[in-house]
């Protein structure tokens, strides 16, 4: 689409097996007209409604029998007649063997007569995409720009941020991995710890730990359970079961805040989790911090190696000191310039826009994300071959010289392994010893983080001889070539008065338009209750509404519970008292509640009024 008017433009989606005449919506676009308080070019990007579309009128459900889909009555847009490569999306059916699957795999809505994944055709309104700006100044000169833009689901907990965001990956894939010492600053360490604290509010830290719901069983999908149905490690909870209540938790991360503060941390750096042991399932590892949360590899999260480093030398260096008044401070702007280099402008926030739109409120490291898939920006970071976004394996060529490559598996880069093993006791308190054959792949941001001063050039990557479409170990024996590939920047490159410099936006050729969300759950809807893994609490929360307990403990909801003051519900099943896929397809804007304070919205508001009162 292209226009140069300042009229409202209406974003609809074309496939060619949609329907006659249907089409998506995702949005509109407008060229505000410049005023003199604002002169600016600026694009108002409005997002969609948020609906589900389908492929049919019917469904099959669990008795075996068509019935009719009320929700998508109206919104049938796909043609399921049609298919493309011998596969529809209607009926299609994920296969776990496949190693270029989703991972994790069937992430979509619908299922068969026997409770299994058979996708119902559904599609979302979710979208990102590029906008060009071009602006004629007569005599043949033309100026040009581009940004990316993206909807995704609401913040819905709009006063907090997660602990790690879009934003963090970007300042480390431009600043890398390390921490300059005169830029390292107490305030950047204490925003760390805070964002956890925020997640770690909206977390049911019990049940993450494996322990049981008022003496029932534990929740099905938490990294206990995860580390025995990946390895056959006996099932064991990461922590004493009597000390992961949320008070006591929220406690120790706020104790953090207040030893960083004081300059008595230099203990809290060994607490964190290095990216090289997301495979060692040790007692002591798996206690490191986050704790009980899952990463973007399918592993325990770590933070960024930027992050990590910023609390290292912050709770090392004793004791901290304020600059003095004729010091200024490492990072902050002197007063009266503007800041306009690349940091400044990747944490640019537009005037107007609300500060749920800048990638500082995006979660980024996760399985597989609700936002943006940001695992994408793996897929092309070698110019010539694609990777799978979530781990080693060379899914496509780009150019035919490295077709030989597809279906290997990349090992190293610059001999630094993108694998590791997975090791651990296979009962509690045992020795630990690898899982033969297990192994997990190092997410994206902290591999490429190694050799972030690299863009643009190449690197000795190694791969396995032979097509492995199941994860293989480096190991002795395994007959692995050598190929000399290039790192793809990842940001823009131009050249401007002969120099060539990065602009503040994701290269082109890295992620084309609507690549950043294809990885996502379709709907986004049944992320919220298909994997039902409690990973994702800054922007779906999960124990909400909380009041502590005669007995020391926290009781609160669960977020997607119908009943508020009821015991707190496990999100594990087709429990009547949650809200079910149906609700959330139909009707996300009436159940799913936004949180302020660690509270419904209303409630929180109620609270506001007491204490006006009470203040009065």
């Amino acid at each position: 689409m292209s226009f140069s008017d300042h009229a409202v433009h209406v974003l609809n989606a074309t496939a060619g097996n949609f329907l006659p005449g249907k089409v998506l919506p995702l949005g509109s676009v407008r060229y505000i007209k410049p005023t003199k308080q604002f002169p600016e070019i600026r694009l108002r990007f409005t997002p969609a409604a948020g609906l589900v579309y389908g492929a049919s009128d019917s469904r099959t459900e669990s008795d075996g029998k068509e019935h009719s889909d009320r929700v998508v009555r109206g919104r049938v847009i796909y043609d399921y007649r049609k298919k493309r490569k011998g596969k529809n999306w209607w009926g299609y059916v994920g296969v776990r063997d496949d190693p270029t699957d989703t991972s994790p795999s069937s992430i979509y809505a619908g299922f068969d007569k026997r409770g299994r994944h058979k996708s119902w055709g559904y599609l979302d309104d979710e979208c990102d995409g590029i906008v060009t700006v071009e602006l004629n100044l007569g005599g043949g000169t033309k100026l040009s720009a581009f940004a990316r833009i993206g909807a995704g689901p609401p913040h819905f907990a709009p006063d907090g941020l997660p602990v790690r965001t879009i934003y963090d990956e970007l300042q480390q894939a431009l600043l890398g991995p390390e921490v300059a010492p005169e830029a390292t600053r107490l305030a950047d360490a204490e925003d760390i710890v805070r964002r956890a604290a925020e997640t770690v509010r909206f977390l049911n830290t019990a049940v993450m730990n494996g322990n049981p719901v008022a003496g029932g069983r534990p929740a099905e999908n938490t990294m206990p359970q995860q580390d025995g149905l990946d390895t056959g490690r006996v099932f064991a909870p990461i922590m004493g079961t009597a000390i992961v209540d949320n008070r006591s938790v929220l406690g120790l991360h706020q104790a953090v805040l207040t030893a960083l503060r004081s300059g008595t941390a230099p203990w809290f750096a060994d607490a964190l989790r290095e990216p090289e042991k997301i495979g060692d399932l040790s007692e002591a590892e798996r206690r490191k911090m986050p704790a009980m949360m899952r990463g973007a590899d399918g592993r325990y999260l770590t933070l960024t190696r930027r992050q990590i480093d910023t609390i290292r030398k912050v709770a090392t260096a004793a004791p901290f000191q304020q600059p003095s008044s004729g010091q200024q401070q490492a990072g902050a702007p002197t007063a009266g310039l503007t800041a306009r280099n690349l940091t400044a402008q990747l944490g640019y926030l537009g005037r107007g826009n609300p500060p749920v739109s800048h990638p500082q409120s995006a979660i980024s490291n996760c399985f597989p994300g609700l936002e943006f898939d940001f695992r994408n920006i793996w897929r092309r970071m070698f110019v010539g071959i694609e990777l799978n976004e979530y781990d080693n394996y060379v899914a496509a060529s780009q150019d035919p010289k490295y077709d030989d490559l597809v279906g290997l598996r990349l090992l190293a880069i610059e001999h630094k392994h993108v694998v590791v093993p997975i090791s651990g006791p296979a009962t509690p308190g045992g020795p630990s010893a690898p899982f033969a054959g297990e192994g997990a792949s190092l997410e994206w941001s902290n591999v490429f983080a190694l050799i972030q001063g690299k863009q643009g050039q190449r690197v000795t990557c190694t791969f396995t001889k032979r097509k492995a479409p199941n994860l293989v170990l480096p190991n002795k024996k395994l007959k692995t070539i050598t190929r000399q590939l290039e790192v793809r920047p990842i940001f823009e490159q131009v050249t401007f008065r002969d120099q060539r410099e990065s602009l503040p936006v994701l290269a082109r050729d890295l992620a084309a338009p609507g690549e950043l969300t294809q990885s996502l759950c379709s709907p986004w809807q049944n992320d919220y209750r298909e994997c039902a893994c409690y990973y994702w609490a800054a922007s779906r929360p999960d124990f909400v509404n909380l009041v502590p307990t005669q007995e020391g403990t926290t009781r609160g909801a669960m977020w997607l519970q119908k009943d508020r003051k009821a015991d707190y519900v496990l999100d594990d099943g087709p429990d009547p008292g949650l809200f079910d896929y149906d609700d959330l397809f139909k009707d996300w804007e009436k159940h799913l509640r936004f949180e302020i304070g660690g509270k419904d919205a209303d409630v929180a508001a109620d609270d506001h009024k007491a204490k006006k009162i009470d203040d009065t």
